[in-house]
């Protein structure tokens, strides 16, 4: 691990976990702590220290607590649905091992993609330095006007005219109605 190593933490994801906030306090406190032990685990996202299946009391005596505790816990945890298990009966977060495959894929593209850009370096230059004359990398900013320069000598909007000041004649249908001729004079 390098001293860079950071994990995402999406506090939306945490409080809007439906099957997490079913769970006590305690139980949540333990799976942040497992979700920072699986995320210094390898594979990623398993609940392992250097390679192999942690038990109860081990993780009991990570976070700090008794084994029976623990356990309660963990059962707690189960039954929420907030983790999974492998076929070996190792604890995974499912989100985890989602990302990094994600990561894993993301990293095969980029390097495809990056090898593939070193291998036309050389006929990509020769085509861009052909077409750059000295002519076009300086540009006149008379012939290249800017959009507030077009708007300059133009004169303002004209404002949309003001009826308000005129008279009202009130059609017949509003004047048959009751809470006109309520104020009728």
């Amino acid at each position: 691990m390098t001293a860079e190593r950071w994990m995402k933490f999406y506090s939306r994801d945490w409080l809007g976990d439906a099957q997490l906030r079913t769970c006590s306090l305690g139980a949540r406190g333990l799976w942040i702590d497992m979700l920072c032990l699986m995320d210094d685990a390898n594979p990623r996202g398993h609940l392992k220290l250097k390679r192999k299946k942690l038990d109860v009391p081990t993780l009991a005596g990570l976070v700090n607590s008794t084994p029976k505790a623990v356990e309660k816990l963990l059962e707690e945890l189960r039954q929420a649905g907030v983790f999974s298990t492998t076929n070996h009966g190792t604890i995974y977060s499912r989100k985890m091992v989602r990302e990094s495959k994600w990561r894993a894929n993301g990293e095969k593209a980029a390097k495809v993609r990056w090898s593939k850009a070193s291998e036309n370096k050389g006929e990509n230059e020769k085509r861009i330095s052909g077409s750059m004359t000295p002519e076009s990398r300086v540009q006149n900013k008379k012939s290249f006007p800017s959009r507030l320069d077009a708007t300059r000598g133009q004169p303002p909007p004209r404002e949309p005219a003001d009826y308000s000041n005129d008279p009202v004649e009130p059609s017949p249908a509003l004047m048959r109605s009751p809470l006109v001729r309520k104020y009728k004079h």
